[in-house]
Protein backbone atom coordinates (compact mmCIF):
# COMPACT_ATOMS: atom_id res chain seq x y z
CA UNK A 1 0.00 0.00 0.00
CA UNK A 2 2.65 2.21 0.79
CA UNK A 3 3.91 1.80 -2.84
CA UNK A 4 0.76 2.84 -4.48
CA UNK A 5 0.67 6.26 -2.36
CA UNK A 6 4.36 6.69 -3.51
CA UNK A 7 3.21 6.12 -6.61
CA UNK A 8 0.29 9.03 -5.94
CA UNK A 9 2.77 11.50 -4.93
CA UNK A 10 5.11 10.92 -7.37
CA UNK A 11 6.44 14.65 -8.99
CA UNK A 12 6.36 13.51 -12.31
CA UNK A 13 2.55 12.98 -11.18
CA UNK A 14 2.01 15.80 -8.81
CA UNK A 15 0.13 18.49 -11.46
CA UNK A 16 -1.95 15.76 -12.57
CA UNK A 17 -4.88 16.07 -10.26
CA UNK A 18 -6.83 13.33 -12.64
CA UNK A 19 -4.05 10.14 -12.59
CA UNK A 20 -3.28 11.19 -9.17
CA UNK A 21 -6.76 10.60 -7.81
CA UNK A 22 -6.95 7.15 -10.31
CA UNK A 23 -3.70 6.65 -8.67
CA UNK A 24 -5.00 7.03 -5.12
CA UNK A 25 -8.64 4.78 -5.78
CA UNK A 26 -6.25 2.21 -6.94
CA UNK A 27 -4.08 2.17 -4.00
CA UNK A 28 -7.45 2.40 -1.80
CA UNK A 29 -9.28 -0.45 -4.11
CA UNK A 30 -6.26 -2.69 -3.56
CA UNK A 31 -5.97 -2.13 -0.26
CA UNK A 32 -10.01 -3.18 0.50
CA UNK A 33 -9.54 -6.59 -2.16
CA UNK A 34 -7.88 -8.32 0.73
CA UNK A 35 -11.17 -7.33 3.38
CA UNK A 36 -13.40 -7.82 0.20
CA UNK A 37 -12.29 -11.12 -0.41
CA UNK A 38 -11.87 -12.41 2.54
CA UNK A 39 -15.46 -10.76 3.55
CA UNK A 40 -16.92 -12.70 0.57
CA UNK A 41 -15.68 -16.02 1.51
CA UNK A 42 -16.53 -15.89 5.18
CA UNK A 43 -20.34 -15.10 3.32
CA UNK A 44 -20.12 -18.07 1.08
CA UNK A 45 -18.62 -20.58 4.25
CA UNK A 46 -21.58 -19.13 6.21
CA UNK A 47 -24.22 -19.51 3.41
CA UNK A 48 -26.46 -23.16 3.25
CA UNK A 49 -25.18 -25.26 0.24
CA UNK A 50 -27.36 -24.71 -3.26
CA UNK A 51 -28.17 -28.22 -4.53
CA UNK A 52 -30.18 -28.52 -7.83
CA UNK A 53 -31.41 -31.54 -9.43
CA UNK A 54 -31.78 -32.00 -12.89
CA UNK A 55 -32.98 -34.89 -14.57
CA UNK A 56 -30.39 -35.47 -17.60
CA UNK A 57 -32.45 -38.10 -19.64
CA UNK A 58 -35.57 -35.82 -19.92
CA UNK A 59 -33.34 -32.46 -20.96
CA UNK A 60 -31.54 -34.91 -23.69
CA UNK A 61 -34.72 -36.55 -25.20
CA UNK A 62 -35.94 -32.45 -25.58
CA UNK A 63 -33.03 -31.24 -26.40
CA UNK A 64 -33.06 -30.01 -30.05
CA UNK A 65 -29.87 -32.10 -30.58
CA UNK A 66 -31.56 -35.42 -28.73
CA UNK A 67 -34.65 -34.60 -30.98
CA UNK A 68 -32.55 -34.74 -33.86
CA UNK A 69 -30.94 -38.17 -32.94
CA UNK A 70 -34.46 -39.61 -32.52
CA UNK A 71 -34.97 -38.25 -35.57
CA UNK A 72 -32.21 -39.84 -37.52
CA UNK A 73 -32.73 -42.99 -35.69
CA UNK A 74 -36.19 -43.75 -36.09
CA UNK A 75 -35.14 -43.12 -40.65
CA UNK A 76 -32.41 -45.29 -40.48
CA UNK A 77 -34.55 -48.08 -38.76
CA UNK A 78 -37.12 -48.05 -40.55
CA UNK A 79 -35.48 -47.92 -43.51
CA UNK A 80 -32.85 -51.10 -41.92
CA UNK A 81 -36.09 -53.05 -41.13
CA UNK A 82 -37.51 -52.57 -44.68
CA UNK A 83 -34.06 -53.56 -46.06
CA UNK A 84 -34.27 -56.49 -43.31
CA UNK A 85 -38.04 -57.55 -44.89
CA UNK A 86 -36.66 -57.33 -48.24
CA UNK A 87 -33.76 -60.08 -47.61
CA UNK A 88 -35.40 -62.41 -45.12
CA UNK A 89 -38.34 -62.75 -47.87
CA UNK A 90 -35.71 -63.63 -50.53
CA UNK A 91 -34.11 -66.21 -47.61
CA UNK A 92 -37.10 -67.96 -47.59
CA UNK A 93 -37.77 -67.71 -51.03
CA UNK A 94 -34.40 -69.72 -51.68
CA UNK A 95 -35.66 -71.90 -48.49
CA UNK A 96 -38.84 -72.89 -50.44
CA UNK A 97 -37.20 -73.49 -53.64
CA UNK A 98 -34.95 -76.23 -51.88
CA UNK A 99 -38.18 -77.50 -49.92
CA UNK A 100 -39.96 -77.89 -53.11
CA UNK A 101 -36.74 -79.27 -55.39
CA UNK A 102 -37.58 -82.96 -55.28
CA UNK A 103 -36.69 -83.56 -58.95
CA UNK A 104 -33.31 -81.43 -58.59
CA UNK A 105 -30.01 -83.07 -59.70
CA UNK A 106 -27.44 -83.12 -56.89
CA UNK A 107 -25.45 -80.98 -58.04
CA UNK A 108 -28.23 -78.32 -58.70
CA UNK A 109 -29.36 -79.06 -54.85
CA UNK A 110 -26.10 -78.23 -53.83
CA UNK A 111 -26.10 -74.91 -56.09
CA UNK A 112 -29.49 -74.30 -54.77
CA UNK A 113 -28.26 -74.65 -50.66
CA UNK A 114 -24.71 -72.76 -51.19
CA UNK A 115 -26.62 -69.80 -52.74
CA UNK A 116 -29.54 -70.55 -49.88
CA UNK A 117 -26.24 -69.99 -47.48
CA UNK A 118 -24.96 -67.29 -48.95
CA UNK A 119 -28.10 -65.16 -48.53
CA UNK A 120 -28.47 -66.49 -45.35
CA UNK A 121 -24.57 -65.24 -44.22
CA UNK A 122 -25.33 -61.84 -46.27
CA UNK A 123 -28.69 -61.08 -44.38
CA UNK A 124 -26.74 -61.79 -41.13
CA UNK A 125 -23.58 -59.77 -42.08
CA UNK A 126 -26.05 -56.75 -43.47
CA UNK A 127 -27.99 -57.13 -39.89
CA UNK A 128 -24.65 -57.06 -38.07
CA UNK A 129 -23.09 -54.44 -39.98
CA UNK A 130 -26.17 -52.08 -39.63
CA UNK A 131 -26.39 -52.66 -35.49
CA UNK A 132 -22.63 -51.19 -35.59
CA UNK A 133 -23.54 -48.52 -37.70
CA UNK A 134 -26.34 -47.32 -35.02
CA UNK A 135 -24.43 -47.89 -32.31
CA UNK A 136 -21.79 -45.54 -33.89
CA UNK A 137 -24.83 -42.86 -34.84
CA UNK A 138 -25.77 -43.46 -31.43
CA UNK A 139 -22.67 -42.19 -29.61
CA UNK A 140 -22.26 -39.64 -32.37
CA UNK A 141 -25.71 -38.35 -31.32
CA UNK A 142 -25.05 -38.57 -27.31
CA UNK A 143 -21.76 -36.05 -28.23
CA UNK A 144 -23.40 -33.86 -29.83
CA UNK A 145 -26.17 -33.61 -26.64
CA UNK A 146 -23.73 -33.64 -24.19
CA UNK A 147 -22.14 -30.83 -26.32
CA UNK A 148 -25.34 -28.83 -26.10
CA UNK A 149 -26.40 -29.61 -22.68
CA UNK A 150 -23.27 -28.96 -20.73
CA UNK A 151 -23.01 -25.05 -21.32
CA UNK A 152 -26.72 -25.19 -20.07
CA UNK A 153 -26.25 -26.71 -16.98
CA UNK A 154 -22.84 -25.00 -16.11
CA UNK A 155 -24.92 -21.73 -17.38
CA UNK A 156 -27.70 -22.41 -14.40
CA UNK A 157 -25.06 -23.30 -12.38
CA UNK A 158 -23.11 -20.10 -12.47
CA UNK A 159 -26.11 -18.17 -12.63
CA UNK A 160 -28.04 -19.63 -10.14
CA UNK A 161 -25.18 -20.29 -7.54
CA UNK A 162 -25.81 -23.85 -7.54
CA UNK A 163 -23.09 -25.55 -5.49
CA UNK A 164 -23.99 -29.30 -6.91
CA UNK A 165 -26.34 -30.56 -9.24
CA UNK A 166 -27.49 -33.76 -9.05
CA UNK A 167 -28.86 -35.90 -11.49
CA UNK A 168 -32.22 -37.49 -10.14
CA UNK A 169 -31.99 -40.94 -12.81
CA UNK A 170 -29.26 -41.80 -10.60
CA UNK A 171 -29.10 -44.53 -7.91
CA UNK A 172 -27.15 -42.22 -5.46
CA UNK A 173 -30.38 -39.91 -4.86
CA UNK A 174 -32.37 -40.86 -2.14
CA UNK A 175 -34.33 -37.84 -1.52
CA UNK A 176 -35.15 -34.25 -3.09
CA UNK A 177 -37.14 -31.52 -2.60
CA UNK A 178 -39.68 -31.19 -5.91
CA UNK A 179 -38.66 -27.06 -6.15
CA UNK A 180 -35.30 -28.27 -6.68
CA UNK A 181 -35.37 -29.79 -10.07
CA UNK A 182 -34.05 -27.92 -12.85
CA UNK A 183 -35.07 -29.88 -15.32
CA UNK A 184 -37.74 -27.56 -16.84
CA UNK A 185 -35.23 -25.23 -16.84
CA UNK A 186 -32.65 -26.96 -18.62
CA UNK A 187 -35.55 -27.22 -21.50
CA UNK A 188 -36.58 -24.01 -21.75
CA UNK A 189 -33.11 -22.75 -21.88
CA UNK A 190 -32.53 -25.23 -24.55
CA UNK A 191 -35.44 -24.10 -26.24
CA UNK A 192 -34.41 -20.67 -25.97
CA UNK A 193 -36.44 -19.43 -23.61
CA UNK A 194 -34.99 -17.15 -20.90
Amino acid sequence: MARHANLAESPALAGSGPVRLLLALAAATIAWAPATLAAQAAEAEEAPLKIGVINVDAVALQSPAGQALRQQLAGFQAEVTAELQTRQTAVQAIEERIGAADSLSVDERRLLEREYQDALTEFQRYQQDKQEEATALQAEGQNRIRAEIAPVIEGIQADLGYDLILNSTSNIIILFSERMDITQLAIDRLAGAP
